[in-house]
């Protein structure tokens, strides 16, 4: 763990904050990388969201724009460090795209979890923390997130 927020290059779109995340030259490769969603609107799975994250205890939660509904990601919540909200270290905008990248070298099993952001103003993209995990099933990564 430890993943020091910075700021990256200019992100249009999700697809673009993926991009990101799988060339940061640093730590484990990343193999695989979705964009996370609120999973309480049915098919249409709002993206934007405000993000709260602590690169230094690797934890984080993320709050749905639309709804309002919070998601501790991974083992966040029993590890929770009340880190303030996350916003744009180049505009100061409080509300992201987040971007999970993972690093699943067997294709089955996650070993590192890294997050990201894309702020929604002004298209920066900005570390946010990283998880190192044992082997953790793809399947019950992705439902955790």
């Amino acid at each position: 763990m430890g993943l020091r927020p910075r700021a990256g290059k200019r992100a249009h779109d999700g697809d673009d904050l993926r991009s990101w995340l799988t060339n940061l030259g640093r730590g484990p490769v990343v193999h695989e990388t979705v964009v996370l969603a609120c999973g309480q609107h049915g098919d249409e799975r709002p993206t934007w969201c405000y993000v709260e994250a602590d690169p230094v205890a690797g934890v984080a939660r993320r709050r749905c724009l639309a709804c309002g509904f919070a998601v501790s990601l991974l083992d966040s919540g029993s590890r929770w460090t009340f880190p303030p909200v996350w916003s744009c270290p180049t505009c100061r905008h409080c509300i992201a795209e987040v971007a999970a990248g993972l690093s699943v070298p067997d294709g089955d099993h996650v070993r590192w979890v890294v997050l990201a952001a894309r702020c929604v103003e002004c298209g920066d993209t900005a570390g946010l923390t990283d998880m190192v995990l044992d082997d953790r099933p793809l399947a019950s990564v992705l439902v955790s997130l």
